[in-house]
């Protein structure tokens, strides 16, 4: 039977081993961290200005956030600008040469590749990133255009009857810019409120507002459809009409790239702004960072030389108890 002595020789082991093994623990993570585990402690209560470091750094957290998201959104929005760019210059070019060969089926080609390239415009118009539409204003969740079938039979509809090169353009601005008309009801399906400006700092914020009921991407979209639909067989014009609007588009459509180009260049002067953002959003995290270490960081050298310490006294007492253990009465005659 265990004496009284037993007992207590028992009790103050284990609890040795208790505290041994907690104060390992928490310089197991000083090391592992590089932080202390009790800063309210190191900093003697004083926690002030730990307390101000971590409410800045979670702003700067929060920013980061913010600027990832416009700079993935900006930069998707001039990939799609610079694809319509290049597909509608690419299309002009094709189109001037329509006076040149002026066969039905070279007309009906251009038409085809008329309507390719408006799919693709309308297509861009309806990127989206993380599940939101880029172009739509604030109507995020709704595709900015209808597609392409939709609107085509919409503009048959309008054209229907005409059958001057003249009376087809009356009726394509018609469309496209009245207020009201065919374009803002049937073929432009986003808000017409601009997406709310983005917060990426303190005294910083962006806004991505291109919509895609935009001046410029009308006049894209008109002339595009102008050449798609000069040969459509519904409307049944005749070949010199169909050639006039085909090279009147082409002409339109190299026109309308400085237009382009003004749009590409405002939308890059804020993806620049966003890069300097996150730069000196950064730079100012690490700053942060640094201070909050000299505040709370632990001194690896002296926690390493602490742990090993304790690793020892442990071991130690580790022997001493399976020392006890083994003792019997047998031991000691």
């Amino acid at each position: 039977m265990e004496t009284v002595g037993d007992l207590a020789r028992t009790l103050v082991l284990r609890t040795h081993h208790a505290r041994l093994s907690r104060e390992m623990d928490k310089l197991g993570v000083e090391i592992a961290t590089g932080l202390v585990r009790d800063p309210a402690r190191h900093l003697q209560g004083d926690v002030t200005g730990l307390v101000a470091l971590d409410r800045d750094l979670s702003r700067l957290e929060a920013f980061r956030i913010s600027t990832t998201e416009a700079a993935a959104r900006s930069s998707t929005m001039q990939t799609t600008l610079e694809e319509i760019q290049s597909r509608s210059e690419l299309l002009s070019q094709f189109l001037l040469s329509a006076e040149l060969t002026p066969t039905q089926e070279m007309r009906e080609t251009f038409s085809e590749e008329a309507r390719n390239a408006m799919g693709q415009m309308l297509n861009g118009l309806n990127r989206t990133i993380g599940g939101r539409f880029l172009f739509s204003g604030t109507a995020n969740d709704t595709p900015a255009v209808a597609g392409l079938d939709i609107m085509l039979t919409d503009l048959r509809t309008a054209l229907a009857g005409q059958t001057t090169a003249e009376d087809i353009e009356t009726a394509l601005d018609a469309w496209f810019d009245t207020p009201g008309g065919g374009f803002e009801t049937a073929g432009y399906l986003g808000a017409t409120e601009d997406a709310s400006p983005i917060r990426i700092s303190s005294g910083d914020t962006v806004a991505l507002d291109i919509r895609g009921d935009d001046q410029v991407f009308r006049d894209l979209l008109k002339s595009v459809a102008k050449a798609a639909l000069a040969t459509d067989a519904t409307l049944g014009l005749a070949a010199p009409v169909q050639t006039e609007l085909l090279s009147e588009a082409g002409r339109e459509l190299l026109g309308h790239q400085e237009s382009l180009v003004e749009l590409r260049a405002g939308l890059g002067a804020k993806e620049a702004r966003i890069e300097q953002v996150i730069a000196r959003n950064a730079a100012e995290r690490t700053a942060l960072n640094l201070t909050r270490l000299e505040l709370v960081g632990a001194d690896e050298f002296e926690v390493a030389a602490k742990y090993e310490n304790v690793r020892v006294q442990l071991e130690s007492l580790y022997a001493i108890t399976a020392r006890s253990s083994q003792l019997s009465l047998v031991d000691f005659l």
